[in-house]
């Protein structure tokens, strides 16, 4: 009776092997969709704002890029006379806000004398461990200092390691120096030593 039954299993699963080998043959073969082309997407030149975004490179330097409308320099000539912007010359100012938080009177700052075709500058502060923003504006001979934009604020880095000391994290030495005198006090090897705190 098993052997009938064993019998019958084998001849359904070779008679369904057939027919799906027998109608895999009669369709024809998929022929792979064509991929279009993906659309051609080019980021645009400018987005007509008028911002300054600084970030920082490392504890020593600073990157900043910005973009001015077309309109905030119209804007510009209508408040200080055609001609205004010809006669002016570009400028970043950096503000130290390190010891004076959003105080940018009190702040000292420095300035760099950039082309007006720059929209990029990679500023050397030489502090680490310190709070900057930069104004972009113009110096104008009868007016000064005038600002068009300014950055976010950012702090560099500092250029060493850490003082503080975590108590939940021992330094290195310490936790070696731990396992040491725990393997001295038992006289274990490191296996045993393991083996013991299972």
């Amino acid at each position: 009776m098993i052997t009938f039954i064993a019998l019958l299993i084998i001849a359904i699963l070779a008679g369904a092997l057939f027919w799906y080998r027998r109608r895999q043959a009669a369709q024809p073969a998929a022929k792979p969709l064509p991929v279009p082309a993906p659309a051609g997407r080019e980021l645009p030149a400018k987005y007509g704002k008028d911002e300054v975004v600084l970030m920082v490179k490392d504890p020593y330097w600073l990157y900043a890029y910005w973009e001015l409308s077309d309109a905030k320099k119209e804007e510009l000539k209508r408040r200080f006379g055609p001609g205004a912007w010809e006669k002016s010359r570009p400028l970043l100012r950096v503000y130290d806000l390190t010891n004076h938080p959003y105080d940018f009177l009190q702040a000292p700052f420095f300035e760099i004398a950039i082309t007006d075709m720059a929209d990029n500058w990679y500023i050397h502060t030489g502090k680490s461990s310190s709070t900057f923003c930069v104004d972009l504006g113009r110096w104008f001979p009868e007016y000064g200092f005038v600002t068009i934009a300014r950055s976010n604020i950012v702090t560099t880095p500092a250029d060493k390691p850490s003082s503080v000391i975590d108590p939940l994290w021992p330094p290195l030495e310490a936790c070696w120096q731990a396992v040491e005198r725990y393997g001295k006090a038992k006289g274990f090897s490191s296996i045993q030593l393991v083996k013991t705190q299972k």
